[in-house]
């Protein structure tokens, strides 16, 4: 999996990640390999590979103009991906279950973090 070290420019995977660890999964969940991305993306923001067990969000995010409230957001999110793996219902798969989206709920900023990830 090719990916940039978690340690950015500007945010720290890793220091976010035992964070939101802490905060809202006690502490329990397994940390997964993190990065950032080798090429800067607007449209994907981050994503869980579950092949590799590795998050990844775009180098785009790791900037001095975007607050660290919308990196713990995309984190968090992809963070959910383990907690909540995907669903089949027949051929159909859903990636963003029930109760995927109402721990998402759960995140202190959320209405904020999706305002500022819009603007960018």
């Amino acid at each position: 999996k090719q990916m940039r070290p978690p340690k950015g420019k500007h945010h720290d995977l890793e220091a976010l990640f035992e964070d939101l660890n802490f905060r809202y999964f006690y502490g329990l969940m397994a940390c997964p390999a993190l990065g950032w991305s080798v090429r800067e993306s607007r449209s994907i923001l981050g994503h869980y590979d579950p092949a590799h067990h590795a998050i990844v969000l775009s180098s785009a995010l790791d900037k001095p103009s975007v607050p660290r409230l919308a990196v713990e957001y995309v984190l968090f999110h992809e963070m959910l991906h383990l907690r909540h793996p995907e669903s089949h219902n027949g051929e159909r798969r859903c990636v963003h279950t029930r109760a995927f989206r109402e721990a998402e709920k759960l995140f202190d900023g959320l209405d904020v973090a999706k305002m500022i990830l819009r603007r960018l």
